[in-house]
């Protein structure tokens, strides 16, 4: 039994070869798992999904018209944006809070999720990348959309409004940088809250550095997704579209010849 570990956004004709991707989704426990365990308020915070970054990736599907794949279960139930041999793959405690479900698994369990969760999702991936490569004539850049939380256990706060993480291609990290950094006043991480050169950023690794296509992650921190801060958001969202847009006409060509198609800003 194979299942599907992820929603697939589908556009019939994508304007742009730029997939989005986003791994930690959802906050769904598949049913028979009990939801591993834990009580509702766990599975409601940033220990269990990125918060506001399903909608995020959506909006910008829509704006963009191109395609994305999103994850479809918790990252406590198994961690899409790491490799699956990483530790924390399938983890038995984060952010100090103990996953009952996960603890003392059998082998057979973990190469269950592996095999049925994991693989499905990053399969799909790859596939689609190819499709659109073969649809565009050229590679597809990935785009991995996640939210950080203002500070973990330690309380120590995370001034970054906005972190781009990135490894040794930085086609596009370059541009967006500049782009927020010239039209905006956010404090930017670079390679910050984490390092995109750290194990837990599979997803960028794989299907971006190792397939040699343009790639990276862009992360907001998840107050901003409160309602009080919508204004900010709306703003913000419109600041990363077009920090993309201008990523897509510095790479050249012919990725900037279908952004000019679309004439975002």
């Amino acid at each position: 039994m194979t299942i599907n570990n992820y929603i697939n956004i589908k556009k019939k004709c994508p304007s742009l070869p730029i997939l989005f991707s986003c791994d930690h989704a959802s906050n769904l426990i598949p049913n028979q798992y009990k939801k591993l365990c834990l009580e509702e308020n766990i599975l409601q915070s940033h220990i269990a999904y990125d918060i506001g970054a399903k909608s995020i990736t959506k909006k910008l599907t829509s704006t963009f018209n191109t395609n994305a794949i999103l994850g479809k279960y918790s990252r406590l139930f198994i961690d899409l944006n790491r490799d699956k041999n990483h530790v924390n793959c399938i983890t038995e405690k984060s952010d100090e809070i103990n996953i009952p479900g996960n603890k003392n698994l059998s082998k057979s369990e973990k190469l269950y999720r592996i095999k049925n969760f994991h693989l499905t999702y990053h399969n799909e991936l790859s596939l689609t990348l190819k499709k659109m490569d073969n649809f565009f004539s050229c590679k597809t850049a990935l785009i991995c959309i996640h939210s950080f939380t203002p500070s973990l256990h330690n309380k120590i706060k995370r001034p970054w409004e906005i972190g781009l993480l990135y490894r040794h291609d930085k086609k596009l990290y370059e541009p967006i940088l500049k782009y927020l950094s010239d039209n905006t006043e956010y404090k930017i991480g670079k390679n910050k809250p984490y390092s995109g050169f750290e194990d837990v950023n599979y997803t960028m690794t794989c299907h971006g550095e190792h397939e040699k296509r343009h790639f990276i992650s862009i992360e907001i921190r998840n107050d901003i997704f409160e309602k009080k801060n919508i204004t900010k958001l709306n703003e913000l969202y419109l600041k990363i579209s077009n920090a993309i847009y201008y990523s897509q006409l510095k790479l050249g060509e012919p990725y900037n010849i279908f952004a000019k198609k679309i004439n975002l800003i």
